[in-house]
């Protein structure tokens, strides 16, 4: 199948390594103009990614530098992509993961960084990249989040909260804009072991005394697939949401996590 996206330029946020690359590979895949980005001190993360994503799709991304915690950051790097590329097809939302945590255990500096990566930092991107949209009467704006826009997830209060603000966001902005052509969605991933699954399963692994390697292999096991799922699965899900050839699914709030979340 042919997706329709040789040509179209698309923006994927927080690509260095792990989901954000995996979603940025399977646009090159495509023969997207596919444009990468992080913060300064992830730069050199970002040269092997653009390297690697080369090295096997054959098609070179654009690099770009920003801050997701700086709305004036965020505002410049979506213009000046639209500048150098002629506009903008496609805007992938992702962030770095907030800090795991009870409600007691937080503190209100925890909350406004989780606040400023999980959702403020989707509203700028967002707004710098409509007018863009509008102008060409066409665009897709995937919103990457997490399995917790279905079922809540313990020690991830910061996750469960502001998720849902995009989840809340996407569904009234997909019908705001749907008369310019413009399609809005939020995907959110299961299990793909990335660093930041790492992570979290090694403070669910200390909580039950045992290590990060045997608290892996135990989740996997309970699991529908009997694995986790991979970066690739997951950018093949957002490319096609983001695609020419995906024309009515707007305003939804999906899951690419192999029947792993129990909840409807």
């Amino acid at each position: 199948m042919d997706l329709g996206l040789k040509g179209k330029v698309a923006v994927c946020m927080s690509s260095a390594a792990g989901i954000g690359k995996g979603i940025a590979t399977e646009f090159a895949r495509e023969g997207a103009r596919v444009v990468i980005c992080t913060a300064e001190k992830f730069k050199a993360d970002l040269d092997k990614a653009q390297e690697d994503i080369e090295k096997v799709t054959g098609n070179r991304p654009y690099e770009y530098l920003y801050d997701v915690k700086d709305p004036e950051s965020i505002t410049n790097m979506i213009n000046s992509v639209a500048k150098d590329l002629g506009g903008i097809y496609a805007l992938v939302n992702h962030c770095p993961g907030p800090k795991a945590g009870t409600f007691e255990t937080l503190t209100e500096e925890d909350w406004a960084d989780g606040y400023e990566k999980c959702l403020h930092s989707y509203t700028f991107s967002i707004r710098s990249a409509l007018p863009y949209m509008k102008e060409a009467g066409e665009g897709r704006i995937l919103n990457s989040t997490s399995s917790s826009i279905k079922q809540a997830l313990d020690n991830l209060i910061l996750s469960n909260t502001f998720r849902m603000g995009v989840v809340g966001m996407s569904k009234t902005l997909a019908r705001e804009v749907g008369q310019y052509g413009i399609l809005v969605n939020v995907l959110g991933p299961g299990r793909i072991y990335t660093d930041r699954i790492k992570y979290l399963n090694g403070v669910r692994g200390a909580k039950l005394g045992i290590s990060e390697e045997e608290y892996t292999k135990r989740d996997s096991a309970g699991f529908p697939q009997k694995r986790y799922q991979t970066v690739d699965e997951y950018g093949r899900t957002v490319v096609f949401l983001c695609s020419p050839a995906n024309t009515a699914v707007s305003g939804q709030y999906l899951l690419c996590d192999g029947a792993m979340t129990q909840a409807y």
